[in-house]
């Protein structure tokens, strides 16, 4: 009788890439905050590994480090307000940087909703991207810095149209409250009751 050793298929770690095929791919899910991101990684077909919170500089600086450590690299995040800034900064360090569309990634309806869940669901859909699920991703277009610019300034538009017509609109408000009459001109006068 052969005893075989090292045969235990327990450790999901050390037995996943094996089978999935997965080579040293490292992959990165972002969640993006105002003055923080907090990433998961996952190297090759291992399991992700704890979330770590970064400053915005610091991400950029972490990254750049194990991008010179060599291999292939892939990042995610959602489309959110705070621009596409941080895709062209790991773009321009080699790293194939994706953004999604804003999605609910709680797909097991347990209505909890951390940082470091987001995280670690954007880099398992990747995880399964990256290996040929083109589906695992609703990608958005990635705009250039002048497209980016010229957005910004008629989305800030539109927000202030917006204000004026609500602030009009409590304004007539209170004139039919207190029983006055209200005429929407661009010249404003004071009347007198």
């Amino acid at each position: 009788m052969e005893h075989v050793n090292n045969t235990e298929l327990s450790s999901h770690e050390g037995t996943r890439c094996q089978f999935n095929g997965s080579s040293g791919v490292i992959k990165l899910g972002i969640d993006v905050h105002q003055q923080f991101y907090t990433v998961v990684m996952q190297e090759g077909g291992s399991n992700p590994k704890p979330p770590q919170r970064f400053s915005k500089q610091g991400l950029v600086h972490w990254a750049a480090r194990i991008k010179n450590q060599g291999g292939e690299m892939h990042a995610v995040y959602e489309a959110c307000g705070f621009g596409f800034g941080l895709q062209r900064a790991l773009s321009g360090l080699g790293i194939k940087c994706y953004v999604v569309c804003p999605q609910k990634l709680d797909e097991h309806n347990r209505r909890v909703k951390t940082d470091s869940l987001d995280a670690k669901a954007l880099c398992l859909k990747l995880d399964r991207f990256v290996q040929g699920n083109r589906d695992a991703l609703a990608l958005v277009r990635v705009p250039s810095e002048k497209e980016e610019q010229l957005r910004a300034i008629h989305r800030q538009r539109e927000q202030l149209v917006k204000a004026r017509k609500q602030l009009e609109a409590q304004g007539r408000s209170l004139m039919v409250t207190v029983n006055r009459s209200w005429s929407p001109c661009r010249k404003r006068s004071v009347r007198s009751p």
